[in-house]
């Protein structure tokens, strides 16, 4: 818990940081925008910064620790879920990437026929 907390504090205070220390504005490089320590947003709107995302990972990595060695329930017997949302969730969950990879060219199609009959 306390790395997550302190990797979802470090880009709220990266700006003072930088004010003090002039030198920080290293950090701005292309190469480096990834840790999430910048006090400009990049042009690019598809910008996720590894700080403080591997924040929330930790910290959901922690709760499942947590949830498995204390409330086993909470996460099934093991077997493939039986309910219609449970089951929707599963689908989800197992082809994350196919559906992440997926949807965006579907919104821009859509928008595409959007903007054409407008």
């Amino acid at each position: 818990w306390a790395l997550g907390s302190l990797a979802i504090a470090l880009p709220f205070t990266a700006p003072a940081a930088m004010a003090a220390w002039p030198g920080l504005a290293a950090f701005n490089a292309p190469s480096l925008n990834w840790l999430g320590f910048i006090d400009r947003k990049p042009i690019t709107e598809d910008y996720v910064p590894l700080l403080p995302w591997m924040g929330v990972v930790w910290w959901g990595m922690a709760a499942g620790r947590w949830a498995l060695a204390r409330r086993p329930s909470w996460l099934g017997d093991g077997d493939v879920a039986a309910s219609g949302l449970r089951r929707s969730l599963v689908t989800l969950g197992r082809w994350s990437l196919s559906y992440y990879l997926l949807h965006q060219p579907v919104l821009l199609g859509l928008i595409w026929l959007y903007t054409r009959a407008a």
